[in-house]
């Protein structure tokens, strides 16, 4: 089954079996595990791989000033009223010995409005240094010593086995495993448990900073589906940040049909028209603005001189998504091309730091390849550098296209998520390491150099489009 008929297929059961309206106690819970049910299907077909493992080691110690700073001007507790608030990404890139969040830290830096940006942890663990100030850490810890204790939910796994899982397994070759189910419903319980708290917190909060308007760049972190209940609550509108691929495939952005949810934030911000007008979002077009990518248009004037420079070979960048042909198409090529000529580079995703030698070394015996296992440099460094990226759905690949590069894409696992680049010019599609092989010893152009997928002026953009929302919702 293609990623395509997979999609479209699990729409419609949703839809056709009432899954959103499903609940456990008052609480309608689909949402929050929605994506997890997906991705699962989506792994038992090989069009994901979640056997990742992050190799980021926290340094929890802190300095005197930090610790000072978390008792005061990030304190969440000390909070006055502003105009917008942002939640940050809960991860961050190191730059210059400080951490940024790419899609919110350069609009931050830029409003003319008051903000506050919170900063949620990443396994109890809040990044400093940070590049921006008015950041303050959401530590939901802090706030639970302050609440009486909550009565725990408690569920019976039969009901998501008869009302879920047993019509996906009757509807699909590939049902759920046992421990995909396990792993779920646990996740489920959880959310569940803290879904109270959060929604104390976040109504501490509100009320106390009093926002226009809501900036957040995930929604599908449940702690941002409670965010959203609560905002919808107060009458505050949400806008998320696109802050990956979305298109017509990616299933925490498409519905059967348009609906009222709760757990979705008001308003989208995409990279481009094409994601504004391909996915099948739950609201009306109206409410989906295309403003581009602050951080795309950052590293392109920061590595401009580089991009120029002249280099002793031609770089061949490839982009790992945990999917093994990426490996295989690399090692392959490297046997086969003059290597006093090519440098191949393998980037991975940060959540393969830690055992990509485990789960594809052996694909790489042999091989003259460069591993980048490491958060050393930023993709963009890279991609000013190739001549050629080849990968296979990353958003990576549509960030190519704002570069002098050529992008190749592999007929493999969920790439018509690429549909978009390879049917309007800007990539090639290949299903062979013979056709790779040609391309780059030939020196092939695969696309039309000057397209490009990205709105521009995308600050600019974003402040029009807040400024708009906030006098919509007066």
């Amino acid at each position: 089954m293609t990623s395509e008929e997979l999609i479209e297929k699990f729409l419609e059961i949703e839809d056709q079996n009432h899954f959103f309206d499903l609940k456990i106690g008052n609480i309608k819970f689909w949402l929050y595990i929605r994506f997890d049910v997906y991705t699962s299907l989506m792994e038992n077909y090989g069009l994901f791989n979640k056997n990742t493992s992050i190799n980021e080691k926290f340094d929890n110690r802190i300095n005197l000033m930090e610790l000072i700073n978390r008792m005061t001007v990030k304190n969440q507790f000390f909070l006055f009223k502003k105009e917008i608030l942002i939640f940050s990404s809960s991860r961050k890139v190191k730059e210059n010995s400080r951490y940024r969040c790419v899609y919110t830290d350069l609009l931050s830096e830029n409003l003319d409005n008051s903000y506050y940006i919170f900063d949620n942890s990443t396994d109890g663990f809040f990044y400093y240094p940070r590049y921006v100030s008015r950041v303050k850490n959401s530590d939901i810890n802090s706030f639970k010593a302050l609440c009486k204790k909550k009565d725990k939910i408690v569920f019976d796994g039969r009901m998501l086995e008869e009302r879920i899982y047993n019509i996906l397994e009757q509807s699909f070759e590939n049902s759920l495993t046992t421990k995909q189910k396990v792993r779920i419903n646990t996740a489920l319980v959880n959310i569940l448990n803290e879904r109270n708290y959060y929604r104390s917190y976040y109504h501490f909060i509100l009320k106390r900073i009093k926002p226009k308007v809501i900036v957040i760049v995930c929604y599908y972190d449940f702690r941002m589906m409670i965010l959203c209940e609560a905002a919808k609550e107060l009458g505050i509108p949400v806008i998320e940040l696109q802050h990956g691929v979305i298109g017509k495939e990616h299933i925490s952005y498409n519905f059967f049909r348009k609906r009222k949810l709760k757990s979705f934030p008001d308003y989208i911000f995409t990279f481009s028209r094409e994601d504004r007008e391909t996915a099948r979002f739950p609201l009306s077009r109206s409410r989906i603005y295309a403003v581009g990518y602050p951080e795309m248009e950052y590293k392109i004037r920061k590595y401009e001189k580089l991009r120029l420079k002249a280099r002793k070979k031609k770089k061949i960048l490839f982009i790992s998504q945990s999917i093994k042909e990426i490996f295989e198409y690399a090692a392959e090529l490297s046997k086969r091309i003059d290597l006093d000529q090519y440098e191949i580079i393998v980037k991975l995703h940060p959540r393969e730091f830690g055992n990509w030698r485990k789960e594809y070394g052996k694909l790489l015996e042999d091989a003259d390849v460069t591993i980048i296992d490491n958060l050393d440099r930023d993709i963009y460094f890279y991609l000013a550098q190739a001549d050629y990226v080849v990968g296979i759905f990353s958003t990576v690949m549509l960030e190519a296209t704002m570069f002098d590069t050529n992008i190749v894409i592999i007929k493999k696992a969920s790439y018509t998520y690429m549909k978009k680049l390879y049917e309007n010019d800007m990539a090639v599609l290949i299903d062979s390491v013979d056709e790779l092989q040609r391309i780059v010893v030939n020196n092939i152009s695969t696309g039309n150099s000057e397209k490009t997928y990205f709105e521009k002026n995308s600050i600019s953009n974003m402040k029009t489009a807040i400024r708009e929302i906030m006098r919509k919702d007066e």
